[in-house]
């Protein structure tokens, strides 16, 4: 969701270089990117003094800060960046933190990429969303799987944001016997139980889950028929791959952070106490369990035949 800023930098800044630092974990993601030139991977992201070492000395004139914590300005501020840009709040006042103003609220543009993109205005960046292109330069030693269908059940916040495993295995063993393409669980390593559970159930799958790196991740994603998903990272990753997706949502809340780009169906079933943003639920989970595998299934037809992605 940072992206869009980033790239709004990246035109601002013209001929001067522009450097990303990320946690190791993610710096793969960014390395992807043409409009970043410099990718510092952080080895310790939450060791304020390991991470300030890594930033110092590489001549940095600013820093845009897109996360709202105080370690991350301490870490700009002794990595001796002399400029430090970011928004308010946290104490980051007393750090010297050049702080922006948060934009007013806005019922038509309520998502988080726009108050990335209201940053770098800030700073003299365009405030428009551009479109990104990726650099998918990688690739795999073993024979690609063509055309999959890949499912990612899981998602980092937690269980209230998963749809239901029964309904995963109805619609995964629907789709094969209605388009007999390979089906992928694919995820993180916290979603290797899951993945391996889901694969037993349904056969004729493959559990991926926790078993690629970023980049293979990324790769395979790149190369599906049709993603469906929870509200998850795989999804932004899907949506701005241009990949038809089925993002279902339950605890949160898509105009705020759903995903980007014209390729990703949203589904979600309203109900009185959502969004909740809970980790679990402490009720019925009905807001995922009335989004029904026969509705899905009918979405996946469409985006199959992509009468309404053209």
């Amino acid at each position: 969701m940072t992206m869009p800023a980033v790239a709004n930098l990246r035109k601002l800044l013209g001929r001067e270089p522009l450097t990303v630092a990320a946690p190791a974990s993610i710096a793969p993601l960014w390395e992807m990117c043409p409009f970043v030139d410099v990718v510092i991977a952080l080895d310790h992201p939450k060791k304020l003094w390991h991470s300030s070492r890594q930033l110092s000395n590489k001549g940095f004139r600013s820093a845009v800060l897109f996360l709202n914590s105080l370690r991350t300005a301490l870490e700009a501020r002794l990595a001796g960046i002399p400029t430090i840009i970011g928004y308010g709040g946290r104490g980051r006042e007393w750090l010297g933190v050049r702080t922006i103003k948060r934009r007013s609220f806005d019922f038509q543009s309520l998502h988080q990429k726009n108050d990335w993109l209201h940053l770098v205005a800030a700073c003299g960046a365009d405030s428009q969303e551009s479109p990104i292109h990726w650099q998918l330069q990688f690739e795999l030693t073993e024979q690609t799987i063509q055309n999959p269908i890949i499912i990612c059940p899981g998602a980092e916040y937690g269980p209230a944001k998963c749809w239901p495993e029964d309904y995963y295995v109805i619609l995964a063993q629907q789709l094969i016997s209605r388009y007999s393409l390979p089906i992928l669980f694919m995820g993180t390593k916290s979603d290797a139980s899951l993945g391996a559970h889901l694969a037993q159930r349904v056969p004729g799958s493959i559990n991926l889950c926790g078993k690629t790196t970023l980049q293979e991740f990324i790769f395979r994603l790149a190369r599906a028929r049709l993603v469906i998903c929870n509200d998850s990272g795989g999804m932004h990753l899907a949506g701005i791959l241009r990949i038809p997706t089925i993002a279902i949502f339950g605890s949160t809340e898509p105009r705020l952070t759903g995903p980007l780009g014209n390729t990703v169906r949203v589904l979600r079933h309203h109900v009185p106490c959502g969004p909740c943003f809970l980790r679990h639920c402490p009720l019925d989970f009905s807001c995922m369990t009335g989004i029904l595998p026969a509705h899905v299934l009918t979405v996946c037809d469409d985006l199959m035949g992509m009468g309404t992605l053209a």
